[in-house]
């Protein structure tokens, strides 16, 4: 106790006294300018997001004057899987290639014909997703056969017969034939 007591009995260091400690920062009494910041800021902000936020759900509007026919969806799903026959992927022996587009063709009508975000799902989850939207069971049941079958080929190194691949083909055109009737 008395070695503490000295350190503290022998002052400043260098011969200087003590100092006193700083004194508060001063803050000017009106506010009025920072709240004033703090509002234009704020709604700069807002309008931004606001801006962002309108541009991104806007809609291109097309008028009916300048004749924009835009295909319909089993229209746009007949012409990709008639390119896919006609390419020569299975000659080639592609499969995986093959089995990709057709899949990619059959979600993309699902997600035109059904507004069903199906190129973002697994295919368990569109399932899920095609029963929550009301399409009947055998059609939701050949979808799943069709998209697993194409999974198997791309994720399982499955090699089907082409005999096989080209029934994937014609199971997808089932597909589009069968659901097409309803589209307004």
């Amino acid at each position: 106790m008395s070695v503490l007591t000295q350190v503290f009995m022998q002052g400043a260091v260098n011969g200087q006294g003590l100092r006193d400690i700083k004194p508060p920062l001063e803050v000017p009494e009106s506010l009025l300018l920072y709240m004033l910041g703090a509002v234009v800021i704020l709604g700069l902000i807002a309008a931004s997001v606001g801006f962002y936020l309108r541009k991104r759900h806007q809609t291109i509007a097309v008028s009916e004057d300048e004749g924009v026919n835009l295909p319909l969806p089993h229209e746009v799903a007949y012409q990709r899987l008639k390119a896919i026959e006609a390419s020569d992927l299975l000659a080639r022996g592609d499969m995986e290639t093959y089995h990709t587009q057709v899949a990619h063709t059959l979600r993309e009508y699902i997600s035109a014909r059904y507004r069903i975000p199906a190129l973002e799902l697994t295919t368990t989850a569109l399932r899920q997703a095609m029963s929550r939207a009301e399409i009947g069971a055998e059609y939701i049941d050949r979808i799943q056969q069709v998209l697993a079958n194409c999974d198997m080929v791309k994720f399982a190194t499955y090699q089907p017969q082409v005999s096989e691949a080209s029934a994937r083909i014609v199971a997808a055109r089932w597909i589009v034939d069968a659901t097409k009737a309803s589209v307004s």
